[in-house]
């Protein structure tokens, strides 16, 4: 803070004396009065340990070390010491630091670390980025911190178990705890690895997974039981073990799906009554490919509290097809469905093409969509985008007026642009599709944050953002972007 200050003083004395020089020389030229140096930064260099190189199963040692510090800019003589040791970025571990600076850390822990890291327990060879935060103290005793490089080793977790050729069932509360009733996962047609079952079952049940071949008759080799590291799990997301398995915990009822990756050995419980996501692609999106390119998967924004059902403002050509998928990718895909109103089909000349959805009238839509089980419901609406609240034309009133309305585009790189604003204070926006009533405008709300739209989904009250008496909010739903100027 104390140089900071000096260096203002300094630049206010430059304008001075600037001030009453009338020798217009040229500012480009190297200065008589050089800048004072930036203090040098203090850094340490590290490698990797010993053991750069784990294979889990050929290991002999519960601790194993994997990286060293060999050198610093620090003065000499300070003692060094590290706070923290991260894995890719995201993962703490915890580690020790021997007096030549090797850092050592469990095995196991290492091992489990790597397996979150990469949601898997897949024996095959992961790359691990170890950064490590280290600081020095100097013999005068001033707290140093040192900026150091990231050392990158490899592990190859432990294996598992090959996956059976006949395929997995599930045996629980729901089917009987016998061979008999033991019901069939079905393989899922893209990755061959990867097993579900759907089921519509009456309470919250416990249940485990088997190989086929653990499956004889009425009789159930428990020993290859595949289930939950903790009894009773109820995560409805986590890893497999195939040593003490305990019982994994549906935690719902009705419709459900269970899914077991046999090759990153990892459960999940969904409730398959409803998605939690749902995308959209098309002919203009190069027809979902890659999978899971945002650019051909279009995400659809959640109505907030409101089970299964999306909303998203999109421009279509005339000609446009589209479809709907729970993923961004291929899969309980859906296109022209019957629950199609005869209004939507008019204001978008909306047809059946080949099971696609055809947009006949190019423009700008409100999409909604609503999908519970095997009932789905789509409408295309005008995209009217509304002002809420102190800002707005009518306040706070449920009744959304066309006072408050935002202007729509014609072409597809266009802003929706607001009304100017009323008044000092919260801009808050929504949109209405016909489904949701007025008075619950917050559950298809949103803001601008950073430039970039924000969306409520199924969020809490979003962080306030200001906005000044005359200024209009401008929307570009092509790109994602927004500002209040």
């Amino acid at each position: 803070m104390k140089k900071h200050i000096i260096y203002t003083g300094m630049f206010l004395a430059a304008i001075g004396f600037s001030a009453c020089n009338e020798d217009f020389k040229d500012w480009a030229a190297p200065q008589s009065n050089p800048q004072e140096e930036a203090a040098e930064q203090l850094t340490a260099t590290f490698t990797a340990g010993k053991d750069a190189h784990i294979v889990v199963d050929a290991a002999t040692t519960d601790s194993v070390e994997i990286a060293r510090l060999n050198s610093t800019t620090a003065e000499e003589g300070s003692k060094i010491a590290a706070s923290s040791l991260i894995i890719n970025e995201n993962h703490t571990l915890p580690f020790s630091m021997t007096e030549d600076h090797v850092f050592k850390v469990s095995l196991t822990q290492l091992d489990s670390v790597t397996q979150e890291a990469y949601k898997s327990r897949a024996n095959v060879e992961r790359e691990l980025r170890i950064s490590i935060n280290a600081s020095a103290v100097t013999p005068s005793g001033e707290g140093i911190q040192l900026v150091g490089n990231e050392v990158s080793i490899t592990l190859q977790p432990a294996a598992t178990p090959a996956p059976d050729p006949e395929g997995y069932y599930i045996v629980g509360d729901f089917t009987g705890w016998n061979g008999t009733d033991a019901q069939p996962m079905k393989k899922d047609a893209l990755n061959e690895n990867l097993y579900t079952l759907e089921a519509e079952i009456e309470s919250s049940s416990n249940f485990k997974i088997f190989p086929a071949s653990a499956i004889d008759g009425n009789n159930i080799d428990w020993d290859k039981a595949l289930g939950s590291l903790t009894d009773g799990d109820t995560s409805g997301d986590n890893f497999v073990t195939w040593t003490n398995a305990g019982a994994i915990n549906t935690a719902m009822e009705g419709k459900i799906k269970i899914s077991f990756d046999a090759f990153n050995y990892r459960f999940t419980v969904k409730d398959n009554s409803a998605p939690t996501e749902l995308y959209m692609t098309g002919s203009a999106y190069g027809w979902g490919s890659p999978a899971g390119d945002p650019d051909a998967w279009k995400a659809l924004v959640p109505v907030n509290g409101a089970k299964g059902t999306f909303w998203g403002i999109f421009y279509f050509a005339a000609n446009d097809q589209v479809k709907f998928a729970p993923q961004a990718n291929w899969g309980n895909d859906f296109g022209f469905v019957d629950a199609i109103s005869q209004e939507s089909k008019d204001l978008a000349g909306l047809s059946d093409e080949g099971g696609n959805i055809k947009v006949g009238i190019a423009g700008w839509y409100l999409v909604y969509v609503s999908v519970i089980g095997d009932d789905k419901a789509i409408e295309f609406e005008k995209p009217n985008v509304y002002l809420m609240g102190e800002t707005s034309y009518n306040g706070w009133d449920a009744q959304l007026v066309e006072q408050d309305l935002f202007t729509t585009p014609e072409t597809a790189d266009g802003e929706f642009v607001s009304p100017a604003l009323l008044k000092d204070g919260a801009v808050r926006i929504c949109v209405n599709p016909k489904a949701v009533s007025a008075g619950e405008w917050w559950k298809t709300e949103f803001i601008i944050f950073d430039g970039e739209i924000a969306y409520r989904g199924n969020g809490g009250d979003q962080a306030t953002v200001q906005g000044k008496t005359g200024q209009r909010v401008y929307l570009n739903f092509g790109n994602g972007t927004g500002r209040i100027e």
